[in-house]
């Protein structure tokens, strides 16, 4: 299934060639890469892409996530790009 950029950006967030408005500046960013594997974007809610083993899985707290970010854009002074966030307390 195709879909358009306008359509993709979205669902999913801006990707590689897309500009992003930073508030109410007249500051512009584009995402340098993307590391969501087209097609596996996950999204979640009910009747969404998400299943078991797709961005979430039956393992044990001490191996999971405790929270997780996805399609964020992630401005960093070395690079922007689109990806999944994942933060672990565990020590």
């Amino acid at each position: 299934m195709k879909i358009s950029r306008q359509a993709y950006a979205e669902l999913y967030g801006p990707t590689v060639g897309d500009s992003v408005r930073l508030g109410d500046t007249n500051l512009w960013v584009s995402p340098e890469a993307d590391y969501a594997v087209p097609g596996e974007e996950v999204t979640f809610g009910g009747g969404k892409v998400i299943r078991d083993g797709m961005g979430q899985s039956q393992a044990a707290d001490r191996e999971c996530m405790d929270l997780v970010i996805t399609n964020a854009l992630i401005v960093d002074y070395v690079e922007i790009v689109k990806a999944d966030v994942g933060v672990s307390m565990a020590g």
